[in-house]
């Protein structure tokens, strides 16, 4: 806590044991200064109360030792509080023996100084977190009614009944409680804000002032001074009381320019020159008896004090509140602007948008160019406008985060890729009040996607090349049946025309089985064409189930070659799906040529490979290839998808890599695993949303 104890290093008492503790709130120097500067402010206070006495009153019109006591109190911390009373009343002892105030009579004013000083300390102290400060209303209105109101309403109660046992004064015990009620009232609301808000910060502040700041407070404080003069000392008693409003312009703008401290120390300066001057007979309050001019000084000083204090802690707040939002706002800019993030909140009522400068130039915005919903509606790709507003439709009624991913136009005719990420604020009837979100540029990252995606689709061209390359045999063997059978059907045509017999039905059944081999020779071309020609996916409704015996046909000569049999356990009336028919050809024609190489050790009578297809309970489509190979090793289990990893002495391992890849790309998952009886069953799934009824 940064006040008076603060400078004298008071806080250094937390250090210390408790008896230490007790040692040193006798003996430290620093509690000693502390105590010297209450008692002289306590006196001092005593004396300036009794100058402003307006006899035969015996209660001053303001009365400041009880608000030093209070900012005192206050300042310091409440383990010293009794070391602060202690002090005060040596001081307050002197100044009242000087006055030939009775022993009896000093004492009871000193217990009820005290009480109301405790009171309304010790309310603050409860009800506010150190340290104390004028600078929120909450604080001010704490303040105001504990220590402005509270403690002098109580205590004067017994302030009046000391004065009426003692018999010191001529007035009645409700005239003294007034008197002494509105006194104090006076003196809390001018002083201890004067005492707290300047000493809380010790001198350190005065560093951070700037020169101009310096003169404006210097020149208004000498206004303030000169027009006081005019009202409370040159003008005659008799002038007009709305004259009274000739400082009101000053004090507003020193509330408004210079916080509770100029407020507090205006407060003073008026109040003091005030009194002094209806004491000595100058200004409007100097017309009636001396009860009815200490009473309308105190009213008028009153009403006017409590405004100022609030009027000031309302501009400090709002100052202070502004200052943390904009390093508020400067805190999340720059994260933002770390994490490129480009904030926007568009407001639907007025029809305005606001975009960082990051965001601005995202889209392309001008740093003054005014937004509108018109403006951000145009940056939107045609194409991807309805997707954008079915997305902010749907979190506006589920009052849910919204995220999509989609193209911009920028000026010149440039084309980028967004990801905008926004939420709908809505009232308790939900009426739409603002949307906010943020906005990250992706055309970077799209642009690497799609040379990813072009040198995936490139290595998947070659692997299939590759896989075309290791099935040369089979191929060759398969369009060897055909090609032989249409040499023989030639051959065999051409002898019945040497022979000059021509059974013309038995011509045409050889023409037609050489134009059936002819379509098998070509149908086998055309897969091996598909296989191995370059081109973008294209996605289009399909059946696993069909694709499946593609594979068979094509692999069938490469699994007699290799001594296996080839069994299929397909489910009838699969729902199509929507997918690139030669990818999902070579996810399965990787899988089944893995399983053969698997089983290159396995005894001949138990070399089989199993290709299923089957509808998961979800609805999801499951394909898979078991073998009944080594399986899978431990140190393999986690790497098998991984890129050139493989186990295989000549293998590059790209192909269950590729694999991965195809699947994922059609929004499925793969996996393989060992299983009971020996070998092992790769997998793969494609959800439910991939598949057409």
């Amino acid at each position: 806590m940064k006040n008076l104890a603060t400078p004298l290093e008071l806080v250094g008492f937390g250090s210390h044991s408790e008896a230490d503790r007790r040692r040193d709130q006798f003996f430290d120097w620093r509690v000693v200064a502390i105590a010297l500067f209450v008692f002289a402010g306590y006196f001092l206070g005593a004396k300036i109360g009794f100058a402003l006495t307006f006899r035969p009153h015996p209660v001053s019109v303001l009365w400041p030792p009880n608000s030093i006591l209070l900012a005192a109190l206050l300042l310091t911390p409440v383990r010293i509080w009794w070391v602060i009373l202690l002090a005060a009343f040596p001081a307050h002892l002197a100044v009242q023996l000087e006055s030939g105030v009775p022993p009896t009579m000093i004492l009871c004013w000193f217990v009820s100084n005290s009480c109301e000083a405790l009171i309304g300390a010790g309310c603050i102290r409860y009800l506010i977190d150190r340290p104390v400060r004028f600078d929120r209303l909450r604080n001010v209105g704490i303040f105001c009614f504990f220590a402005a109101f509270l403690g002098p309403f109580l205590s004067s109660f017994m302030d009046s009944a000391f004065v009426v046992i003692n018999h010191w004064g001529q007035d009645s015990y409700w005239q003294v409680w007034r008197t002494r009620f509105t006194s104090n009232v006076l003196a809390a609301l001018s002083l201890a804000p004067l005492i707290v808000t300047w000493s809380s910060d010790g001198i350190a502040w005065l560093a951070k002032i700037r020169r101009w700041r310096f003169l404006e407070a210097t020149l208004v404080f000498l206004g303030l001074l000169s027009v006081n003069i005019l009202v409370f000392y040159q003008l005659t008693p008799v002038a007009g009381s709305t004259l009274l409003y000739l400082p009101l312009p000053l004090l507003l703008w020193i509330a408004v320019r210079f916080g509770s401290r100029g407020a507090s120390a205006a407060i003073c300066t008026v109040g003091f020159l005030a009194i002094w001057s209806a004491g000595h007979g100058y200004g409007p309050f100097s017309t009636g008896s001396a009860e009815e001019n200490a009473l309308s000084i105190q009213m008028f000083l009153i009403v006017m004090s409590v405004p100022l204090l609030f009027l000031a802690s309302v501009i400090e707040e709002r100052g202070k509140g502004e200052a943390t939002l904009r390093e508020r706002e400067a805190r999340i800019s720059l994260a933002a602007e770390s994490a490129n993030l480009a904030l926007w909140v568009y407001d639907p009522e007025k029809d305005v948008a606001w975009m960082s400068e990051k965001s601005r130039a995202i889209y392309g915005f001008g740093s003054e160019e005014p937004l509108s919903r018109d403006s951000l509606v145009t940056c939107v790709h045609p194409d991807e406008r309805q997707a954008v507003r079915n997305a902010f439709d749907r979190a506006r009624a589920s009052s849910e985060t919204f995220e999509i991913e989609h193209r911009i136009l920028k000026p010149g005719g440039k084309t980028g890729w967004v990801m905008t990420r926004g939420r709908c604020l809505c009232d308790e009837q939900g009426k739409l009040l603002k949307l906010i979100g943020v906005t990250i540029d992706v055309t970077a990252k799209k642009q690497v996607d799609l040379q990813l995606q072009l040198h995936r689709q490139e290595i998947a061209h070659l692997s299939r090349v590759a896989v075309m390359g290791e099935m040369a045999a089979s191929i060759a063997h398969e369009l060897n049946q055909p090609l032989s059978g249409i040499i023989s059907n030639a051959r065999a045509g051409e002898r019945f025309i040497d022979r000059g017999d021509v059974d013309l039905g038995e011509l045409r059944d050889l023409l037609t089985d050489i134009v059936a081999d002819g379509r098998r020779a070509g149908d086998v071309l055309r897969g091996i064409q598909s296989m191995v020609k370059k081109g973008a996916p294209v996605r289009q409704r399909v059946n696993l189930n069909d694709l499946v015996m593609n594979v068979v046909r094509m692999v069938n000569p490469d699994a007699v070659l290799h001594s296996c049999e080839l069994q299929t356990l397909l489910e009838a009336n699969l729902p199509a799906i929507e997918a690139d028919p030669i990818q999902l050809q070579q996810v399965l024609l990787n899988l089944v040529i893995n399983a053969f190489d698997a089983m290159r050790d396995t005894p001949l009578g138990r070399r089989r490979v199993v290709i299923a297809t089957e509808r998961n309970g979800d609805g999801a489509i499951c394909a898979s290839v078991r073998d009944y190979g080594v399986g899978i090793s431990e140190e393999a289990r986690d790497r098998l998808f991984e890129h050139f990893f493989t186990t295989k002495a000549e293998g590059l391992g790209m192909g269950l890599g590729i694999v991965r890849s195809i699947v994922e790309s059609h929004a499925g998952t793969v996996a393989g695993e060992n299983v009971a009886g020996g070998g092992a069953r790769f997998h793969f799934t494609l959800p439910a949303s991939a598949a057409a009824s």
